[in-house]
């Protein structure tokens, strides 16, 4: 089997319908299969029909025919676009192949060889006549100069219209640019201003510090104490004159009321709950179901009580607390009277006898200033602690076995550890 490919110049589609219906005429072939580009399937086209000259394809100047094929017995003809990477576009492949058995002829093949000269060749050789007609090359070199001046003008219009464009921005730069220097200048010497009045006003600062300074150094050291003594007066009354702990603390005591207030409420209806079964219990009910129905009510109610008792005292404790603060505000300011006062003295006694006031005098004026009373410790223990301490209180010592050691605490040890404790 003889196969033969090569490139043909491009026919426009009406050329190459031509030149199929002429082969397929000439190898005695059933029909001709023609794809269009973007086709689903080639489109069949028999030989001697109509279509072949009234199909759109028949005068169509584009190039929409992407491949077509020509078969006959042991003969295939097949005309295709090049789709290689580096194909020429002018140029299509040609692609024939002829059994030796039962082929083609020499004589039509012959044919068709002239055919594919005259149909593919043509337009390549009245090209190349325009080279040997003088009038002919005349022309087409007059037309070609046209277009190269035509072209050298647009060229020369682009580059003025640039260069006018450019001389525009340039000139749009330079005043946008003296613009900003202007903007620049001015805020600078605003910025400038703004510096000198801070300055000015930083000196004049200054000053006053230093006159308020010098003011200061003039005075005594008692008047000095005396307005410090009254400024302190003014923040301890107006302390004591809104006297209250900040809402935070408020806060803080609110998880503790609504846990009193759900446990008694659990409480209650346990009570209620076992006191309406035990007055339901029948009356044949044995001594051991009695007692023991009652142990509930009566474990509930000692709960409740403690409960109650608890929160009572936890409340009370609260007051006390919050009234010592109070009183220890008030202590504070008789405190600070008392101090000025303890100073006052001293320093006449020193400008009055040119000496310091006796240790002792001293100490007797001020004794038991700033100091806090003894704090009640029994007040913040629990039954369970008076119980402990009654018990460890009159104990001498105690031996503490533990797995693989004994601690043995006499009651001098007992005593620091409830001063440390406390």
């Amino acid at each position: 089997m003889a196969d033969y490919k090569f490139q043909v110049p491009r026919l426009r589609d009406a050329d190459l319908l031509s030149f199929l219906q002429s082969a397929s005429e000439m190898v005695d072939a059933t029909s001709c299969s023609i794809s269009e580009i973007g086709s689903a399937r080639g489109e069949q086209f028999p030989i001697n029909d109509e279509k072949w000259r009234t199909h759109p394809l028949a005068s169509s100047d584009r190039y929409t025919i992407y491949s077509a094929t020509i078969g006959a017995a042991n003969f295939n003809l097949v005309i295709e676009r090049n789709i290689a990477s580096n194909a020429d576009f002018a140029f299509d492949v040609l692609s024939i192949t002829n059994n030796p058995k039962d082929g083609v002829p020499p004589e039509k093949v012959s044919r068709l060889n002239q055919l594919i000269s005259d149909s593919f060749l043509a337009n390549t050789d009245q090209n190349a006549k325009l080279f040997h007609n003088s009038q002919s090359f005349t022309l087409l070199m007059k037309s070609h100069q046209k277009m190269i001046e035509q072209l050298q003008r647009t060229v020369a219009n682009v580059g003025e219209q640039a260069a006018a464009v450019r001389l525009r921005l340039e000139e749009e730069y330079n005043e946008r640019n003296a613009q900003l220097d202007a903007q620049f200048a001015t805020r600078q010497t605003e910025a400038e201003k703004t510096i000198e009045e801070a300055k000015r006003a930083l000196q004049r600062t200054e000053e006053e510090l230093a006159a308020r300074q010098k003011d200061l150094d003039d005075r005594s050291n008692t008047h000095a104490r005396r307005e410090l003594h009254q400024e302190l007066k003014s923040k301890i009354v107006a302390r004591s004159n809104k006297f209250q702990i900040t809402p935070e603390t408020k806060s803080n005591r609110t998880p503790i009321h609504l846990g009193v207030i759900g446990s008694s409420a659990v409480l209650v209806g346990f009570l209620a709950y076992y006191a309406n079964a035990l007055s339901s219990l029948p009356a044949g009910a044995t001594t051991a179901q009695i007692i023991i129905s009652g142990l509930k009510p009566v474990g509930l109610t000692v709960a409740l009580l403690g409960l109650i008792a608890w929160y009572l005292r936890w409340m009370n404790r609260w007051f006390e607390r919050y009234a010592d603060a109070e009183f220890q505000l008030k202590q504070f300011d008789l405190d600070i009277d008392r101090a000025s006062w303890v100073v006052e003295a001293a320093l006449e006694w020193r400008l009055s006898q040119e000496k310091p006031m006796p240790e002792h005098l001293l100490e007797t004026i001020s004794r038991n200033l700033f100091a806090r009373g003894e704090k009640d410790e029994s007040a913040d223990m629990h039954p369970a602690d008076y119980l402990a301490s009654a018990i460890l209180g009159r104990a001498s010592g105690v031996n503490l076995k533990m797995p693989g050691a004994e601690i043995s605490l006499t009651g001098k040890d007992l005593k620091k550890l409830q001063t440390d404790e406390g």
